[in-house]
């Protein structure tokens, strides 16, 4: 989901590059056909019904793990960390589909972009705690043209289960590592942050693989960060369900080609944040072009659907493939939107379609970001993206990529 303040949305993605940036069956991530670990199901009877959040129960797990940042009088951040759970959506009895949708909200890196000096630097990625009361209140309530509310979900996943990942460790969903940054400005603290998205999504696997042992549909989505974290987590998805039908919808996380994205924005994502865990298993070449994830996924599972959404000239992603400097001020300059513009149609046509037959994109005019708040505004290019959507999830030959 996208932060409210349109300046601090563009710093907050384009400091991600100053240091950072840091069908079928499949085995398991590194080749392991073992079968995946699973934990106790979930009954329909357990957790608490989360007020203000209708139909909503919310699950703690006490392996899952956010940092919290939490601003006091003084304007500095008091740090810790906390557990956290899911937020789950119960479908219909006679349904098996599942509908798995991971957290947005930004990413951080470093001393400054973890909220160590928020006087100089506002805190660049979400944090904890995440709970019931922040699931009502900054989710269900502030979007409700969103998939969290069920009258909103295409046709075709009217009575699925619908599965909420929180997102409070500043790694798009992606890594397994505790970074401390340490303060270069004389007698402040350093930070230190859980940047433990993934072993939080194989926390949470864990439990739902033994709830939901044979869906019939799998869709695993997300936006912003959580359309990275989508990328990241399909293949671990996929081995806990690996006879669903399966859809992955990135809703505004592509992962640009080659250079577009610079080496030491990769570099610095996987040493502090661990995104090795997420990707080597199944992309390896991840460590020097992050869009062979796409192209990667498109292979293993090809009889699965995989959708690009974006903006062509997101505003907020081209901050977060910008530069950042610190002295003599803070100042950022996105990448430019004819360069970025260039770059996602790239992706698009050269890892995707035609490159691949089950992997289509969809493209819309703006800068705007991202597209699953409300997808019912997004109606350009024809047939409009809740149009388009329905045509995927509904396995019709109809779907094909569109782009204005």
């Amino acid at each position: 989901m996208r932060i409210p303040d349109a300046v601090r949305r563009l710093l907050a993605v384009a400091l991600l590059t100053a240091a950072a940036c840091g069908g079928g069956n499949d085995p398991a991530p590194g080749g392991d056909a073992t079968p995946p670990p699973l934990g106790a199901p979930i009954s329909r009877t357990e957790g608490a019904a989360i007020a203000g959040a209708a139909g909503w129960t919310w699950i703690p797990f006490e392996d899952a793990f956010c940092t919290d940042a939490v601003l006091q009088p003084s304007g500095d951040y008091q740090f810790g960390t906390s557990t956290t759970g899911l937020a789950l959506s119960w479908g219909s009895p006679a349904s098996t589909d599942l509908v798995v949708f991971l957290q947005g909200g930004g990413a951080c890196w470093d001393f400054f972009t973890c909220g160590g000096a928020p006087e100089l630097v506002q805190k660049t990625a979400s944090s904890g705690p995440f709970g019931p009361d922040e699931f009502a209140r900054d989710i269900y309530a502030k979007y409700p043209r969103s998939w969290v509310r069920r009258e909103n979900l295409p046709a075709a996943l009217r009575d699925a289960t619908i599965v909420f990942v929180p997102y409070c460790t500043g790694d798009v969903h992606s890594g397994d590592a505790v970074a401390t940054y340490a303060s270069p400005i004389q007698g402040r603290p350093s930070v230190t942050w859980h940047h433990v998205g993934h072993a939080n999504v194989l926390a949470f696997l864990k439990r739902l693989g033994a709830t939901f042992p044979s869906p019939a549909k799998l869709v695993v989505s997300g936006s912003s960060a959580g359309g990275f974290g989508s990328l990241s987590s399909y293949s671990a998805a996929r081995r806990y369900w690996p006879h669903a039908k399966g859809y992955l919808v990135d809703d505004s996380g592509p992962p640009l080609a080659g250079a577009a994205i610079p080496a030491s924005t990769r570099d610095t994502w996987y040493a502090r944040w661990g995104m090795g865990a997420s990707l080597d298993g199944f992309c390896p070449g991840c460590r020097t072009d992050l869009s062979q994830g796409l192209r990667e996924l498109a292979e293993r599972y090809p009889g699965d659907r995989i959708a690009l959404l974006s903006h062509l000239q997101d505003l907020t992603i081209r901050g977060f493939f910008g530069t950042f400097t610190l002295l003599p001020s803070p100042a950022f300059t996105p990448m430019p939107a004819d360069r970025f513009e260039a770059e996602l149609r790239l992706l698009g046509t050269s890892v995707m379609d035609p490159a691949t037959s089950n992997a289509k994109y969809f493209f819309t005019t703006g800068d705007a970001h991202p597209t699953l708040e409300d997808p019912t505004v997004v109606t350009t290019p024809a047939p409009g993206l809740e149009a388009w959507l329905e045509l995927m999830l509904a396995d019709s030959a109809a779907w094909v990529s569109e782009t204005d």
